[in-house]
């Protein structure tokens, strides 16, 4: 009678360990979820109250953030026209439309909310300087929604654009 209780007890525990573990794994998932849906959109970046340290010289043009469902759009780097004083008017011409093009491939990739932490995202865009994690804080200030993304190297404010 008391192997049989002691067994019932055991299975007990086992059952609640198991279901607050899978209570942790679900809450867990839900706020990844919630995560990867609520920063969704169009994000300004506050130019003024951001910065970027790079080993790269860093120009970025405009200051438009897109993350949408599993793309994202990071602002242009803008990569000078080297040699231009030795160019035709057509030839500067077409070498600032190749590097418009650049830009604009380098700026597309991909993004994910990092399971392991569940407050940070990495962005997959491999030639573009803003590429890699962040630690996202998201806050509210009156009717304003701002973003945080700040790593060892960066830190950029952003704000709904919209608003």
């Amino acid at each position: 009678m008391m192997r049989k209780m002691a067994h019932k007890s055991f299975i007990l525990k086992i059952s609640i360990c198991f279901m607050i573990i899978m209570q942790g794994a679900l809450s867990s998932c839900v706020y990844k979820s919630n995560l990867k849906k609520h920063i969704r959109g169009i994000w300004g970046i506050d130019v003024d109250n951001s910065y970027v340290e790079r080993s790269v010289e860093i120009d970025l043009v405009g200051s438009a953030l897109y993350i949408g469902k599993e793309e994202v759009s990071l602002p242009w780097n803008n990569h000078p026209l080297t040699g231009e004083d030795s160019l035709s008017t057509e030839e500067k011409e077409k070498k600032r439309i190749e590097l418009n093009v650049l830009s604009e491939k380098e700026s597309k990739g991909e993004w994910d909310v990092i399971y392991s932490t569940s407050d940070s995202v990495i962005f997959k865009a491999p030639n573009h300087p803003l590429n890699g994690r962040y630690k996202v804080q998201i806050f509210q200030e009156d009717f304003h929604e701002y973003m945080i993304l700040s790593n060892d190297s960066t830190y950029l404010s952003c704000y709904r654009a919209g608003y």
